[in-house]
């Protein structure tokens, strides 16, 4: 019997060592970005990412492997190296449906041909940046919209400027201009106290708010495909879609 239990215990083990365990064809996607962060081999990790490598607005995107390389420090600081390259192939990384490989829970995201598709940290070299150009950014602003803490996004559809900030504690401000008018025009309309909802682990989220009968929601992608706009622009006026406009434009 004890035998048997023994047995036992080391088939369960092994099962449920290998329940999750990253299947070996994906293992083979993310072991090479395991070793060049392990190197800190800069070129060989500026070759493993998808352009353009997003970051959080106000930062802008990084376009090519010259600008990776040159502002590596905003995006992977030694503690973030540092997890990537003592990562467990096994347990730390997981395939997630149709949006890739994630790391720790969506630190960071690989497709599955090997390709960085997403980091989604901001290290204190980059909040530096991002408080900097903050700053820079309202002077441009219509004197009523000018205070907020943080800006969240700034879009352009075919028809209109839109603009979400957080305004302090999550409350999140909506402002819109017709697509011919300045960010130092009043805006047309502002909306406050925005709900914000997120789709699962790979980032992927919308702001809700509302107006009276109205909806105005704001699907913001940071996991798709390549040909997937930075976002959409719904209106509903209660259940009715009366709007849809993808983002052409987004800083």
């Amino acid at each position: 019997m004890k035998c048997l239990n023994h047995i036992l215990l080391c088939l369960s083990l092994l099962f449920t060592s290998n329940t999750f365990a990253l299947d070996q064809k994906y293992q083979e996607s993310v072991l090479p970005v395991i070793t060049a962060f392990a190197d800190h081999d800069k070129p060989t990790i500026a070759a493993l990412i998808s352009y353009p490598l997003k970051r959080r607005y106000p930062i802008p995107d990084i376009k090519n492997e010259a600008e990776f390389i040159n502002r590596f420090d905003e995006v992977f600081d030694d503690e973030l190296v540092t997890v990537i390259a003592r990562s467990n192939i096994n347990t730390d990384w997981e395939k997630v449906g149709w949006r890739g490989i994630m790391l720790n829970n969506g630190v960071m995201w690989v497709d599955t041909d090997g390709k960085i598709i997403a980091v989604n940290t901001q290290n204190t070299k980059e909040q530096a940046l991002a408080k900097s150009l903050i700053e820079q950014g309202k002077q441009s602003l219509h004197a009523s919209i000018n205070t907020f803490e943080k800006p969240v996004l700034d879009w352009k559809t075919a028809n209109y400027h839109i603009r979400v900030d957080d305004l302090g504690d999550h409350n999140y401000r909506y402002v819109v201009w017709g697509i011919n008018k300045k960010p130092s025009d009043k805006p047309d309309m502002v909306l406050l106290n925005g709900d914000i909802t997120f789709e699962g682990s790979g980032g992927n989220h919308h702001y809700t708010f509302k107006n009276g009968r109205y909806s105005y929601v704001l699907q913001v992608t940071i996991i798709g495909c390549d040909t997937s706009p930075p976002g959409w622009l719904e209106v509903y006026k209660d259940d009715e879609r009366l709007l849809n406009e993808p983002v052409v434009s987004a800083n």
